[in-house]
């Protein structure tokens, strides 16, 4: 749920929040970022790092995908991580050590 709730907040709250992190996240409906997807120059404007990162093997992958390829057509900058391993805490622990120092630069 975290992760989806960052996905929302990054489209829907962009200008409170800087930096979004989702982990292996379920993408919301179009239709609640709606705002944020038709606005994508406010978004880059705002967000400083929308990182978004998901294992091969997670049921969340195809999702995933689909989110990355809608937020790339519309023109909203995010950094997209395809990584190994699939929805569990041991692959979220190593988003952690790489999303956690591009908070600082």
């Amino acid at each position: 749920m975290g992760g989806h709730h960052a996905l929302t907040v990054a489209l829907n709250q962009h200008q409170l929040f800087g930096w979004i992190g989702a982990f292996s996240s379920a993408p919301p409906p179009t239709n609640s970022v709606a705002d944020g997807l038709s606005h994508a120059a406010a978004v880059n404007k705002d967000l400083k790092l929308f990182w978004i990162a998901c294992g091969k093997k997670d049921f969340l992958f195809k999702q995933n995908e689909t989110f990355h390829a809608l937020l790339t057509e519309k023109g909203i900058r995010h950094e997209y991580q395809i990584t190994e391993g699939d929805h569990s805490w041991p692959v979220w622990r190593n988003y952690l050590v790489e999303f956690a120092p591009k908070l600082f630069r």
